[in-house]
């Protein structure tokens, strides 16, 4: 019986000494992440698969037993690194030209590593699924089908393709307000959501009358909305093509946001403004058969070139009644003149008729003038005139005023 005794002694002792390896070699490697560059294969094309490992443990608990005593069992805490022996890619379709076997050893608690394999697609389209086996000493193998596209098109989430367009006036004149229409399609296959667009640039010479930002809730696939912009133009704007920029942004049905910029464009054209800013002649006094120049002073006031200007005279005298003047930049003038023989006296009235171009097309102006032309007697009439003039001025100075002051004396 002693021995019987004894016997059951250390058996349970050996047993106790064992380490409870319950857990121990639990297989903690996952497989968080893998890639195909480039994500659809031609056939025969090479590329590469990248996987991510993972560590998922933190630490294992090792319990052992010593012999039946008081204290009874213990219990540790150790950090036990699964091992793997090997990461292997293997597929009958798929070609691996080189990344098999190129790790083996510990992962430690919650470490990561990526692995690359270089690989040959197959000379037939289609989805393939080469397999990744790793091996973990002490527990089974992970195996993880990878799949592989070889030109065959998926169908993706339908997305919205917002496609902006404008419509208003063809031509806007520096000053002018321009009412452009905003036309917004949706041509894509998924409605677009909180759509927001504002102008982007803050130009003062040309900007909206009231706000730059509009918002719509939503824009199924196939439908459009339009939006109507008011922009204000500063008369010193520079003519030619002004593009305004447009930031458009919404959120696809997937919940990404997408910013797109697209652009309105305005025809800015000057318009000229020809008017009279003085006119004379050469002498300042014409008489009755002189030979005099009448020159006219036309000046631009618009906010464009005057081109191809002329002016013409409807004077019933003999000489030159038609003036080539060419361009005129706003804010400037330039003469016309006209040499003419004065047949005979008095006042003429006479029309000056001014043709010119601008960006908008050809321009007429007519404008009512007078000359007045003086007889050769006129200046005899004058000078007797002015002599009496002074004579009775002699007279009234003698009476009044010298012999006043005579009397005085």
């Amino acid at each position: 019986m002693l021995w019987k005794g004894i016997a059951a002694v250390l058996c349970i002792t050996a047993l106790c000494c064992i380490p409870a390896l319950a857990g121990l070699y639990e297989p903690t490697v996952i497989i968080t992440d893998t890639e195909v560059t480039p994500a659809v294969l031609m056939p025969g094309e090479t590329g590469v698969i990248t996987v991510t490992l993972k560590n998922t443990a933190k630490a294992s608990l090792t319990t052992t037993a010593s012999a039946v005593t008081v204290t009874g069992q213990t219990t540790t805490s150790t950090e036990v690194n699964p091992t793997i022996s090997s990461v292997y890619l293997e597929s009958r379709d798929i070609e691996v030209l080189g990344g098999n076997s190129q790790f083996s050893g510990d992962l430690g608690p919650e470490q990561s590593i990526r692995l690359s394999f270089f690989i040959r697609a197959p000379e037939t389209d289609g989805f393939y699924f080469p397999l990744l086996r790793v091996r973990v000493l002490g527990a089974e193998s992970l195996l993880y089908p990878i799949p592989v596209n070889v030109n065959v098109p998926v169908s993706v989430v339908g997305q919205p393709m917002l496609l902006v367009s404008q419509s208003g006036p063809e031509y806007v004149r520096p000053g002018d307000e321009a009412d452009v229409r905003l036309d917004i399609a949706n041509a894509g296959r998924g409605f677009a959501d909180d759509l927001f667009i504002r102008i982007v640039e803050d130009d003062p010479s040309l900007a909206p009358k009231t706000t730059g930002s509009f918002h719509v809730d939503r824009l199924e696939a196939g439908a459009s909305t339009s939006l109507l912009l008011t922009l204000v133009t500063d008369t010193d704007l520079e003519p030619g093509i002004r593009e305004v920029a447009l930031d458009v942004r919404y959120y696809t049905v997937d919940g990404v946001l997408v910013s797109q910029t697209d652009v309105l464009s305005l025809d800015v054209r000057g318009r000229a403004a020809v008017g009279i800013a003085s006119v004379k002649t050469d002498p300042v006094r014409v008489m009755q058969g002189d030979e005099y120049d009448l020159i006219i002073r036309l000046e631009n006031t618009g906010t464009g070139d005057a081109t191809s200007t002329k002016a013409e005279i409807d004077l019933p005298f003999s000489g030159n009644k038609e003036s080539f003047i060419g361009k005129i930049k706003p804010d400037n003038d330039a003469p016309a003149v006209f040499s003419l023989d004065a047949s005979g006296a008095g006042d003429y009235d006479y029309t000056l008729t001014v043709t010119y171009e601008d960006d908008w097309g050809a321009h007429t102006e007519t404008f009512p003038l007078t000359m007045p032309v003086r007889s050769k007697g006129d200046g005899g009439t004058i000078i007797v005139g002015v002599f009496f003039i002074a004579l009775i001025a002699a007279g009234a100075w003698y009476w009044f005023v010298y012999r006043k002051q005579g009397g005085r004396d």
